[in-house]
């Protein structure tokens, strides 16, 4: 019996001993001396059971402790390799991480690729294949490895390799969110990790560097603020010792597509085209023509840029599609003439133009145009059939765009004394939908639309307008873009009184009190501005 009660309590102070040594390696930890005397005070029999068990656990932390400092010891090494030898001789690390390896054949791709070393003198070193073994593949194909450094990144999937991305050099990440744009690859996580670390890096681009970085976010449609501001500043500081037209129209091409509204950046540009203008190719103006038309922005010197296409017939651009995108944006800029307007509306440009049936912008581009022409009294070219199939254009809303609309609308049938007051999804044949039609009097009175008042009575057509994410630029605070603008003007044609909701300013959690407030101010203010 004595014996027993001996051994439990041995096993009691053995469990509380190891209990003690596994807390928080953060804590004070009792030497292998005190668990002696305290074991000794209750069964100094069976102390070396104690110290043995300490011991093992001290092992452990001495185990851990090697391997973290082994991890150190690697990093240290990479950050200071000077050669290829430094390099490789890293496969034989005791401990190596999968990003270390990920870096350390990097920046031997970095050196092949930029001479510092040659190919030869590593492709077949088992060292190297032990690098790309631990990447998860043994057989890495040279032409992949170096001219697509993507293909690395691949092996670990994207997860894991976005978590990698900051191992690699800047001239690296370009590469991969190139190969991304390439393979039209929407890896969000990916994504982002490149944006993080391409945005925030302190080290300049150059200009064919940026032109990628655009390039990329313009085809993968991820416009981040912080990247696009880090490239936008960067190119306004390299333009003036810049000679190359082409890196240039396709800076210009992506902020078009992007919708990027950066002032400081276009003004730099259109100062640039115009000392360089007789070396520029006819595409890389009309790039910017239409990119201006976009992003709705005409710079300082605009006039001077503008007259190249005063007498420009659509023989003289790239082709019939391109003509139409530019007499569509020398509309939105206000320097068109009825001369563009015929070209554009003559039978046998559109003929030709509906035969792009893979673009369905086209005849939306021509309605504008068409219902541009209209507006002017002086036009006395031709116009649309608008009888003709490819004219009956199906507009339809974006699931975003649906959900503001039914937030508008119940605010409105708060505000109207029926909702049959107001027409919604109106057809104007210029190639978009009005939002909302609805009437009010000069004493803001909702009146029906078709009312027979009297002609002492003023009617005040208003129109509502959505804005959402897709109808504003980037790089801005929010301002439409060339599209909603020329809508907006042709809706005031009309003669409506033009009501803009943008989605920041009415927001669809916003309470219905609030969302009801807005509209009747801006009712009102709407309404009092034209007494």
């Amino acid at each position: 019996m004595n014996t027993m009660m001996r051994w439990s309590r041995t096993s009691i102070h053995f469990i509380s001993a190891l209990r003690l040594q596994s807390r928080s390696l953060n804590t004070i930890k009792p030497s292998a001396e005190d668990f002696k005397i305290a074991d000794k005070k209750n069964n100094p029999s069976n102390s070396s059971i104690v110290a043995a068990a300490f011991a093992s656990l001290k092992e452990i932390d001495s185990t851990k402790s090697s391997k973290k400092n082994a991890y150190f010891i690697v990093n240290n090494k990479l950050d200071n390799a000077k050669t290829t030898e430094d390099l490789l001789e890293l496969a034989n690390a005791p401990v190596l991480s999968k990003s270390q390896a990920l870096k350390a054949v990097s920046i031997l791709a970095e050196w092949a690729s930029t001479g510092r070393a040659k190919l030869t003198e590593f492709e077949a070193d088992s060292r190297f294949l032990k690098l790309c073994k631990l990447l998860g593949k043994e057989n890495l194909k040279k032409d992949y490895l170096f001219n697509d450094l993507s293909t690395v990144l691949s092996i670990t999937g994207d997860d894991e390799a976005a978590k990698l991305i900051s191992t690699i050099s800047l001239p690296q990440m370009i590469r991969v969110l190139s190969a991304l744009a390439v393979k039209k690859k929407r890896s969000i996580t990916l994504m982002r990790s490149l944006a993080f670390n391409i945005g925030r890096s302190s080290e300049k681009l150059d200009i064919k560097q940026c032109a990628d970085v655009l390039y990329a976010l313009a085809i993968l449609n991820f416009p981040d603020e912080v990247l696009m501001e880090k490239v936008s500043s960067d190119v306004c500081s390299l333009l003036p010792s810049n000679d190359r037209s082409s890196v240039i129209g396709s800076i210009i091409t992506s902020m078009g597509v992007l919708r990027l509204r950066d002032t400081d950046l276009l003004e730099s540009l259109s100062t640039w085209l115009e000392k360089n203008i007789d070396n520029c190719k006819k595409h890389t103006l009309e790039s910017f023509i239409i990119t201006l038309a976009y992003v709705n922005y005409k710079p300082i010197n605009f006039e001077s840029i503008s007259k190249v296409f005063e007498n420009n017939k659509k023989i003289d651009v790239s082709n019939i599609n391109t003509w139409l995108d530019v007499v569509w944006s020398l509309i939105v800029l206000e320097k068109e003439n009825n001369e563009h307007l015929e070209s554009v509306l003559s039978p046998d440009f559109t003929a030709n133009l509906l035969k792009l049936k893979d673009n369905q912008i086209v005849p939306i581009k021509l309605l504008n145009i068409n219902g541009y022409a209209k507006t002017k009294s002086q036009y006395k070219g031709p116009l649309l059939n608008l009888n003709l199939e490819d004219y009956q254009v199906k507009l339809t809303k974006s699931k975003d765009k649906q959900a503001l609309m039914a937030s508008m609308m119940d605010a409105l049938s708060s505000i109207l004394p029926s909702i049959n007051i107001i027409k919604t999804d109106v057809c104007t044949n210029f190639g978009f939908i009005i939002d909302a039609v609805c009437a009010f009097d000069s004493k803001l009175n909702p009146i029906p639309l078709n009312s027979n008042e009297s002609t002492n009575t003023e009617i005040h057509k208003i129109a509502f307008m959505l804005t959402g994410f897709h109808d504003s630029c980037r790089g801005c605070h929010n301002e439409p873009n060339g599209i909603v603008v020329l809508n907006t003007r042709l809706i005031k044609s009309l003669g409506y009184k033009v009501l803009t909701v943008p989605y920041t300013e009415f927001g669809i959690r916003d309470s219905l009190v609030n969302r009801i407030k807005y509209l009747k101010e801006n009712i009102q203010l709407l309404i009092k501005e034209s007494q």
